[in-house]
């Protein structure tokens, strides 16, 4: 039993270092971006980015779970090569019908975010459907047989080639236009993508079975449905975002700033600040991807609260220690990092979402495992409805900082009502309820 404790930890101590490696390449290369590119061309990379996220959703959302949860319960390692192939399927038919779509409304889409200069982005980041697509199956198949390894050198090599690509185009190709200028880190995200997918495809590649056609098609059902709430839910969130990056600046335009001015709060909120709010989900999303293989390979309920217990008091209290960290280095952050004084004033209203962003993390991670997606779907929908509502009606009054205070509001009453279920869940089944058959217990 010991054993299996150290093993969950272990998988949670090296996706955190290969996510803590990650995060700090990004943060830098992010940090670099914001100094050179300028605020105007980060409000366009993150207008064109939002997009990106909401046309990625199908292919990365609910199924590197779904093949997670069914990788970790499955009972040979033929079973977990049929759950593999089923997920490969399942990605290659979205992303092929969902690139070319991507690529030909582009300039639909471009016209929609209100800005046409965001055009080369989308552009560039269409083919990255396909490629997220199929990364993001084989790292569920691999937290599914916890080896996390290949997940994290896979996201670390997509980020070392992110970097070197984004810093080479920026001094061999010559001031450019913002437009332009904001796609070069979509181009370096195209290149980071496949070879993250070719590093975590050799990683996991292993013993290759017999094809069944009749167990994948049934495998393949079973994927839609545990995957289809958790899409409905990465969706959700992903439109909202891409929602109230459109609406935060036209309500900026309401309240007296001009358009260059808006968008460049918008990248100032969406680029500067809310990356360090997001600065605790290195640890929260490691404990959130090993811990939903794990609870879903519970045998008990006692083993699962045992578990629930560990994964959501560790998430908060790395919560907390990182927004009292942040809200006092807020100054320096401002000077230090990005030059730009009034964002003290921003991140410090900020600071309660790196509290609430890696316990809701988890939280959600729990719930999938259990499989209480569609309760969670619930959750998520009351959170963003909030947040939109709360942004539409703040933002004029209170500029930027009301939509910080917005987004505080939604993402806590979604991290309330998950926490809500989770206790009703435990308090309406005995202890030792709920017997997984053939699944061991892993405290």
């Amino acid at each position: 039993m010991r054993m299996k404790e150290m093993s969950l930890r272990r998988q949670a101590a090296v996706t955190a270092c290969g996510g803590a490696a990650v995060r700090a390449l990004g943060f830098a290369l992010r940090l670099w971006m914001s100094r050179s590119l300028g605020a105007e061309a980060v409000g366009i990379m993150e207008l064109a980015a939002g997009a990106h996220a909401l046309a990625v959703t199908p292919g990365a959302a609910g199924l590197p779970g779904a093949v997670s949860r069914l990788t970790a319960r499955a009972e040979s390692k033929e079973d977990q090569w049929q759950v593999l192939h089923a997920g490969k399927t399942l990605a290659l038919r979205t992303g092929l019908l969902l690139w070319p779509l991507f690529f030909l409304l582009s300039p639909w889409i471009a016209r929609w975010l209100g800005d046409p200069r965001t055009l080369p982005s989308l552009w560039f980041y269409a083919p990255c459907v396909l490629l997220i697509a199929l990364s993001s199956v084989y790292d569920g198949y691999c937290f599914g047989q916890g080896r996390p390894v290949p997940p994290a050198l896979s996201e670390l090599t997509e980020q070392l080639t992110r970097l070197a690509l984004v810093l080479g185009l920026a001094f061999m190709i010559p001031r450019v236009t913002a437009a332009w200028r904001a796609a070069l880190p979509a181009l370096a995200a195209l290149a980071g993508e496949a070879a993250g997918l070719w590093v975590v495809r050799r990683m996991a590649r292993n013993q290759t079975f017999s094809f069944d056609p009749a167990r994948e098609a049934a495998l393949r059902k079973h994927l839609l449905r545990l995957s289809l709430p958790l899409l409905v839910n990465r969706l959700t969130h992903t439109g909202l975002h891409t929602l109230c990056g459109v609406v935060i600046p036209l309500q900026l335009v309401a309240a007296g700033l001009d358009h260059g001015e808006a968008v460049s709060r918008l990248g100032m909120l969406n680029g500067m600040v809310l990356p360090l709010m997001f600065l605790p989900g290195l640890f929260s999303g490691a404990l959130s991807a090993v811990g939903t293989p794990a609870v879903a390979r519970c045998r008990t309920r006692r083993a699962e609260n045992r578990l629930m217990r560990k994964v959501l008091l560790s998430s908060l209290g790395i919560g907390c220690l990182c927004a009292a960290g942040l809200y006092a280095a807020a100054p320096l952050l401002s000077m230090g990092l990005y030059r730009l004084p009034e964002l003290t004033p921003l991140i410090r209203a900020c600071c309660p979402l790196a509290v609430a962003l890696p316990v809701q993390q988890a939280a959600s991670g729990l719930m999938t495992g259990l499989g209480l997606q569609k309760k969670s779907l619930a959750a998520s929908l009351m959170g963003a409805a909030a947040t939109l509502l709360c942004t539409w009606q703040w933002v004029p009054a209170r500029g930027i900082c009301g939509a910080a205070h917005a987004s505080l509001a939604g993402h806590g009453l979604e991290l309330f009502c998950c926490l809500t279920i989770l206790l009703l869940r435990n308090r309406s089944l005995h202890p030792d309820q709920g017997l997984v058959q053939g699944a061991p217990d892993v405290i």
